[in-house]
């Protein structure tokens, strides 16, 4: 009986060890319909372990995490194999400082580095706007933000690149990843016009465009291919294939550069 309690014990404490512990700092475009939980259950249904912990704060970026988030006892729980860092969704382009963008995201992961020397960090690439989004449009007030999609999704994609090589050149022995979920939206609206991603606001995700983001970070995170996941919680059956393979595709073709 000791032996077979034994036997338990040291299964348990395997499984335990093989967990990926995983931090993710951003703002509504993580916390909503719950992303951190969304990529948790992808990797189960992989045959692989997530314990995942979602720090955000809506309209927030790298600015913000650096001053609060940093001092909250749950982003400081755990040495942390993985970390999923998202900027505000403008913080990549000409409409903000987007030199800021990659001071703050530098600092950010330095001090993160300091707690978890080991973990690897993934930068959470967002998406265009819909191009019917505001910021798209002419206003009364003056011309739009951006001329099309193309343009401000070009510009996000760029300097995540940027920051990228910037941690990088900074310290060659450390992992930084890019996850592609911008790339993956801007695929899906070009082949899939039918499948939408966004919600009524027209920048957020809807539950298609989170469980697409949750397949790329996933699909990054452990260089695995993210198709016959699990399908999602609320996400259209019909649709749950075309994400999973817009995903797959969008990751490969990153890791080909």
């Amino acid at each position: 009986m000791k032996f077979l309690i034994a036997i338990a014990a040291l299964l348990f404490s395997l499984s335990s060890a093989s967990a990926e512990d995983v931090l993710f700092l951003g703002n509504s475009f993580t916390s909503g319909n719950n992303l951190a939980s969304m990529v948790a259950a992808i990797a189960e249904s992989k045959g692989k372990s997530v314990a995942a912990i979602a720090v955000t704060k809506g309209g927030q970026d790298f600015a913000y995490h650096l001053k609060h988030s940093l001092a909250k006892p749950e982003a400081t729980a755990k040495s942390w194999d993985f970390v999923v860092l998202q900027d505000h969704s403008l913080g990549a382009t000409h409409a903000r400082k987007f030199d800021d963008f990659l001071k703050n995201g530098e600092q950010l992961v330095d001090r993160v580095a300091e707690k978890s020397p080991s973990a690897q960090f993934v930068l959470y690439e967002t998406w265009s706007y819909a191009a019917d989004h505001k910021d798209l449009k002419e206003q009364q007030e003056g011309p739009a933000k951006f001329k099309s999609p193309e343009q401000m999704f070009g510009e996000i994609q760029k300097n995540y690149a940027t920051l990228q090589a910037q941690l990088r050149a900074k310290d060659s022995k450390r992992t930084v990843l890019v996850a592609p979920v911008g790339a993956a939206f801007a695929r899906c609206v070009r082949e899939h016009p039918e499948i939408e991603l966004y919600s009524k606001d027209r920048k957020h995700p809807s539950i298609a465009g989170t469980y697409l983001a949750a397949l790329v970070i996933y699909a990054t995170i452990f260089n695995d291919s993210p198709l016959d996941a699990a399908p999602g919680r609320k996400v259209d059956p019909k649709q749950v294939n075309i994400l999973q393979q817009v995903a797959d595709e969008t990751v490969k073709a990153a890791r080909s550069k």
